[in-house]
């Protein structure tokens, strides 16, 4: 890989708390996870167990009632709040998420979600108390579906804590709505200005990042673009998406502690250069991880590829990208 990757790798690491017995359950990540409908039970699992596995403390999933029930049995490792009842209406949603939504860092949206009436009005209320307490976001599949109609809900969020991570059709779907040539030069970066400088991951053949603002002079790149094309695996699977959002979730839940001071008594001070463009690092940093993820898969199981395949691989790749450094800064190995 090229140098600039390398530096901007080396950035991305400075994220990461160090592991420590003077950090308590919790302060390493607390990940939340908006999905699970009752066709897709799946997609929440991945992205909860996937930020898990990547190192946050604690997952928590909010989902409909039939969904918690199907994830209750995928790992007793996930805190499940099958709360969201149609029956209940939008009221009770709304007390559910808010006693959840005070015990994250960082909310992933749209994984599972469905486009019912019900669960996009929940991903709705779910983005307006994020916003209200600060947290930080991560918007996938059907969250994105939801700011079609209403960018509103991302645009000019008060700090750089939003990160939307489309593929090809969504990435269309959101430049259109909001007057942008999806097909043009600096799409990403034009998409990410016209909604209030979010930070977008535009996943594809090689991934393209953006928060519209031209990169600072630590990441020693010029433009206001990050590209990430180190090689994949040859197969797509369904979940491979979900995985991403959870990395996402827990790199951007360490860096803004970080950037808050959280961890300056074990040694991690922050840096104030840095922390204004957490969710770009964070960004970069899981699609990086991510593509690795796919490629070691493919490297494995090739076409018999499945998401599970790729969710035992968390940890040996996590080591890989980010641990032995951390190991090697700290003189334990």
């Amino acid at each position: 890989m090229s140098s600039a990757h390398d530096h901007t790798m080396s950035l991305v690491r400075k994220l990461i708390p160090p592991l420590t017995h003077s950090l308590h359950k919790g302060q390493a990540g607390r990940i939340g996870v908006l999905g699970g409908s009752g066709d897709y039970a799946g997609a929440p699992y991945f992205a909860a167990m996937g930020a898990m596995r990547f190192g946050a403390d604690l997952a928590h999933v909010i989902c409909e009632p039939g969904a918690g029930a199907v994830i209750k049995t995928y790992s007793p490792d996930l805190i499940v709040h099958a709360a969201l009842d149609e029956a209940k209406g939008i009221y009770a949603a709304r007390e559910t998420l808010k006693g959840v939504l005070d015990r994250l860092h960082v909310l992933v949206i749209g994984p599972g979600l469905g486009r019912s009436e019900f669960m996009q009005a929940c991903a709705r209320e779910a983005l307006r108390l994020a916003r209200e307490s600060a947290l930080g976001v991560v918007i996938d599949a059907d969250g994105l579906w939801l700011l079609n109609s209403e960018p509103s809900l991302v645009s000019g969020w008060s700090g750089a804590r939003v990160v939307l991570t489309p593929n090809v059709m969504e990435f269309g779907r959101l430049a259109a709505a909001v007057g942008v040539d999806a097909k043009a030069d600096g799409a990403c970066a034009a998409l990410a200005r016209a909604l209030g400088g979010v930070t977008i991951i535009q996943k594809g053949a090689v991934d393209t990042i953006s928060n519209g603002a031209a990169l600072p002079p630590a990441f020693k790149a010029d433009g206001d673009t990050l590209v990430e094309s180190s090689p994949g695996g040859l197969k797509r699977v369904g979940g491979q998406g979900d995985i991403l959002s959870g990395s996402t979730g827990t790199l951007l839940a360490w860096g803004l502690e970080w950037a808050r001071g959280a961890y300056a008594h074990v040694g991690h001070p922050p840096d104030a250069a840095l922390a204004p463009h957490i969710p770009l690092l964070a960004a970069y940093g899981a699609s990086t991880f991510n593509r690795a993820v796919s490629r070691r898969g493919w490297e494995s199981k090739k076409r018999a590829m499945v998401t599970n395949d790729l969710v035992e691989l968390v940890g040996p790749v996590y080591d890989d990208l980010f641990g032995r450094y951390q190991e090697e800064a700290r003189g334990r190995l």
